[in-house]
């Protein structure tokens, strides 16, 4: 089990959410949006999440691309490659990001954003960890009306254009971290949580495939592990077509999703792969930068299989970044008393209507 602990000697008026001193320091860019969304609160209230500190880790608004892939034989005529792991020294790096609603004011929503950066070196591990930045997101543009009936709060009572904001703001901090691994890492392999596929307004593919060039360039290759996906073939999951094989191998079912789907606006900036890194292993949905060919993907895989320790089929490296990023029970209050110390956000807890109309069956509608 992986603990967390941290000593805090500073003043709680002196705290900040960010360091002083980075190696690879927040572009000032981001943080003059998140403190100018910040300083209109001043004075305000704050309805702040119920936490329970029996649940370790909270998350908002995660969801996969859904694509679905006409009926076919799927398994039928892919190539099965096997990997080999390889004992080499190589930088491996991974990255990952996460964000939490932290409460509602009277106008909106205060999120925190945070991004972690992990390198495996021959003797330790190293990581970095950049925030928790603050967003308030309003819920209108000065507007009165107010994204608040029940159907557009399917995700974790977010309205539909508080997500679409959050989900740009958190993919932009996520490429920004991204792009400074493909900078700093030379001859080794960037591991990605997610997939290659780009394409949407919220997920340009121009950034993508600068972020692809970048590594390129150092002799590094990209690779996006997808803890789950969403897509299927004839409404069953891919990675239900190959769960036979116990030997460590990689399946390349590129053609068959390009042939499902045109080129825009979904673009597959990598090749679409179903891994099983170890034995015991898991199965993965694998994107490879398509410019690196079949033997240099392999040889990364096996890199990556002997050199990174391989946790139920899982690098863990970007395990470790994953569980970095994600926001405890505990980190949210922590956020929550931030607010109110730092912006002058008195908090008031309102009672849940729900709750109280209907006890303990006063649950939301929609499934989590």
């Amino acid at each position: 089990m992986l603990h967390r602990t941290q000593e805090l000697t500073e003043p709680l008026a002196q705290l900040k959410s960010i360091p002083e001193e980075l190696q690879h320091p927040i572009p000032e860019a981001l943080l003059q949006l998140s403190t100018k969304s910040m300083q209109s609160l001043r004075g305000s209230t704050l309805n702040p999440r119920t936490v329970s500190l029996v649940d370790m880790g909270l998350d908002d608004g995660d969801s996969d691309e859904q694509l679905e892939i006409g009926a076919s034989s799927i398994s039928m005529g892919l190539k099965r490659s096997p990997i080999n792991p390889l004992r080499e020294s190589v930088p491996i790096a991974a990255c990952d990001a996460s964000s939490v609603k932290i409460g509602e004011t009277e106008t909106g929503m205060i999120f925190a954003i945070r991004a972690v950066a992990v390198w495996r070196q021959p003797d330790r591990i190293a990581f970095t960890r950049w925030g928790p930045l603050l967003f308030h997101i309003p819920n209108s543009d000065g507007q009165q009306e107010k994204y608040r009936d029940d159907d557009s709060r399917a995700f974790g009572g977010l309205s539909v254009k508080t997500l679409r904001v959050l989900t740009k703001l958190r993919n932009h901090v996520e490429r920004w971290v991204q792009e400074e691994l493909a900078f700093s890492v030379k001859d080794g392999v960037v591991l990605f949580d997610g997939s290659l596929t780009a394409g949407t307004p919220d997920n340009p593919s121009s950034r993508v495939q600068r972020i692809l060039s970048t590594a390129r360039n150092n002799n590094s290759i990209v690779i996006a592990l997808s803890k789950s996906t969403q897509l299927t073939v004839g409404g069953k999951n891919i990675l239900g077509f190959f769960d036979a094989e116990k030997i460590p191998h990689i399946i390349d079912i590129t053609s068959v999703v390009e042939n499902e789907y045109p080129a825009y606006p979904i673009r597959f900036l990598g090749r679409v792969c179903v891994s099983k890194l170890s034995p015991d292993g898991f199965l993965f949905r694998t994107d490879i930068d398509r410019d690196a060919d079949e033997q240099q993907a392999l040889v990364a895989l096996g890199r990556i299989a002997g050199t990174d320790v391989i946790f139920h089929g899982y690098p863990e490296t970007l395990r470790i970044a994953h569980i970095f990023s994600t926001f405890t029970a505990n980190e949210i209050l922590a956020v929550q008393r931030f607010v109110a110390s730092n912006h002058h956000v008195s908090l008031q807890a309102r009672p849940n209507l729900r709750r109280s109309l209907f006890g303990p069956f006063g649950t939301s509608r929609y499934v989590a």
